[in-house]
């Protein structure tokens, strides 16, 4: 059976081995050889990150302050903000230097690991995987915003 990608620029489908896309003329971007299989862990815990973060923002919170009242004004604050930015950088940013090391080319989506939606939705593309991880991080983004609204109260 033959293997096909998604053309990056118009998404038409090509074979893996045509060098460039029939349709708009792209050049191909092989997402991996096919004797790499490639791994979706790092990048379902990077779906669950906006909640993972908002869990260790309380616990550091948790131990930092003073009382609970000091707790939950950081909080509803949003005081420790960064931990959820640096988690999902770090590990959309760690995803993609494991793809470089297992010989991928991410230039199509690995440029974009600081926008992680962007990245989730780029790597799905490339892969020419269904896109559940981006809507899983998009999903649990306004989980947290939602829960941080009542938080705040």
């Amino acid at each position: 059976m033959s293997s096909f990608l998604n053309c990056p620029h118009c998404s038409h489908q090509i074979h893996v081995s045509a060098p460039a896309c029939p349709k708009c003329g792209a050049p191909a971007i092989k997402a991996a050889s096919p004797t790499i299989a490639v791994s979706n862990t790092v990048v379902w815990i990077l779906a669950f990150a906006p909640l993972i973060g908002l869990i260790l923002e309380s616990l550091v919170a948790g131990v930092l302050a003073q009382n609970e009242y000091e707790a939950a004004y950081a909080m509803a604050t949003s005081k420790y903000w960064y931990i959820s930015l640096l988690l999902n950088i770090g590990l959309s940013a760690g995803e993609d230097a494991r793809l470089k090391q297992d010989g991928v080319d991410t230039s199509s989506f690995g440029k974009y690991f600081f926008l992680v939606p962007v990245f989730l939705w780029k790597r799905a593309k490339a892969f020419n995987q269904n896109p559940a991880y981006f809507w899983t991080w998009i999903g649990m983004f306004v989980l947290t915003m939602i829960l941080g609204i009542f938080v705040g109260r």
